[in-house]
């Protein structure tokens, strides 16, 4: 493309093109001369106008004005707030057309930056899965008397008055907590906060978790004595528990815990409690059905042996140890120790361990040695965002049978991917989880095996 055309691009023309695919992070794909334009708000199929806002290269940016004709899996997004959060990048598709974007960004990124072409296609996991409603956890930003989410990739904040993913006591509470800012400057003082359902049953509530400013830069900031007191009495007077981030260590008495079920292979049901600093699943029944998936495909009998890497709180290695002789899980969270350590005890299971260190740095042998010296059967890892790159070496040299993958990244998980395959394991199967509805987020589960036949690659 000529440098000339590239200008009269950039002065606000406005073109049309038809939308090929969904990229990831849920932008619409045209093609503009022959380069790729990527255009938010937009569905496979749809015919769009729009102007070109940045030139990066390799591709363009575009902006989109409106829509010239409608593709298949177009929607009118149902939430009045969509266009402006940009929280919910596919809102505007059908489920059904969501389900398939994400397949294809799933294909497309482990052929393309994992190096691995595979016929096997992604299955859906579930297919009743609700797509509102659904988050156990949110975080809302807070400036002034405003409370909202920011807009894409900057620091606008953007009122609204729900949200239509959350559980029902979280958008109560949200309500609440919307009027109690207006009236009440002094508790303006914060960054964030987090609203978490406590249990299924709306009735029992929701617990907060107050972040200061600087929270989200990872700095630690302070909050006053005049704002702490404003929590403290809005918690009274709701009845909401309170935590203030960072304030706590993980031998403190627990503010609140949240509950969610789970089923196990030998039908007992299992009920695990997350305290404020540990990590939560966003989906409640989607994340029931991915440890269903997991304890079904683990191939792993009585005396089978198992590592949980990236444990958490137990959500998979508690289930795995309720078929396995014995399971080792790893977590850095110090609050997720502790919580597993109980949900461990409260399940009645004495077959556990769990190790405080980092996936990527403790060592082989010492995992080695917590089971007794075995060679797993299996290991699974949930790693978060940033993947599991400095984790390979240590799962390969622990030489499992079988690895199974929980990733909510497909580019680290395609990385990942290749290292898994140049280290002697294929990919056997896939599923994809609706863990986050609306959302451009995709979260995929991968079964590996030990290589005894030609690796896909």
């Amino acid at each position: 493309m000529s440098a000339i055309a590239t200008r009269e691009k950039l002065t606000g023309t406005i073109h049309t093109a038809k939308i090929e695919a969904i990229a990831v992070g849920g932008d619409g794909v045209a093609r503009l001369d022959g380069q790729a334009v990527f255009i938010p708000r937009t569905a496979p199929g749809d015919r769009v106008s729009f102007s070109i806002v940045a030139d990066k290269g390799r591709f363009l940016r575009g902006e989109f004005k409106e829509i010239v004709h409608a593709g298949a899996n177009r929607r009118d997004p149902p939430c009045p707030d969509w266009a402006e959060c940009g929280g919910c990048q596919l809102q505007q598709m059908t489920p059904g057309g969501q389900a398939e974007a994400k397949r294809r960004i799933f294909l497309d990124t482990l052929s393309r930056i994992g190096k691995i072409q595979t016929v096997i296609h992604p299955q859906l996991l579930g297919d009743t899965v609700p797509e509102f409603s659904y988050r156990m956890r949110a975080r809302f930003q807070i400036k002034g008397n405003t409370i909202g989410f920011f807009a894409p990739g900057t620091r606008d904040l953007i009122p609204v008055e729900s949200c239509p993913l959350v559980e029902e006591q979280i958008s109560e509470t949200f309500g609440e907590i919307r009027q109690f800012l207006k009236e009440n400057p002094v508790a303006r003082g914060i960054e964030s906060v987090e609203i978490t359902s406590l249990a299924k049953n709306p009735k029992l509530g929701a617990g907060l978790l107050i972040n200061p400013i600087g929270f989200r830069n990872r700095k630690k900031g302070a909050i006053s004595d005049g704002t702490r007191q404003a929590w403290k009495s809005f918690s009274r007077f709701s009845g909401h528990p309170l935590a203030f981030s960072g304030e706590r260590t993980p031998e403190d008495n627990l503010p609140w815990t949240a509950q969610y079920e789970l089923d196990t292979p030998t039908g007992m049901p299992l009920s695990l409690r997350v305290s404020p600093d540990s990590f939560l699943q966003a989906h409640r029944l989607a994340n029931r059905l991915l440890v269903q998936a997991i304890t079904k495909g683990a191939a792993i009998f009585e005396n089978g042996f198992a590592v949980d890497l990236y444990c958490g709180v137990g959500n998979f290695s508690i289930p795995l140890a309720t078929i396995a002789k014995r399971v080792v899980g790893v977590e850095s969270n110090p609050f997720a120790v502790r919580d597993a350590k109980t949900n461990a005890i409260e399940a009645g299971l004495d077959n556990l361990r769990f190790i405080q260190d980092k996936s990527g740095r403790i060592d082989a042998g010492e995992i080695l040695d917590t089971l007794g010296g075995a060679v797993p059967d299996l290991v699974l890892l949930n790693p978060p965002r940033r993947g599991a790159l400095e984790t390979i070496p240590l799962i390969i040299r622990m030489k499992p049978q079988q690895i199974i993958y929980v990733s909510c990244n497909p580019a680290t998980l395609a990385r990942d991917a290749r290292e898994l395959n140049e280290g002697g394991y294929y990919l056997k199967t896939t599923l994809i989880a609706p863990m986050f509805p609306n959302t451009a987020h995709v979260e995929s589960i991968t079964w590996w095996g030990r290589e005894n036949t030609t690796a896909l690659s």
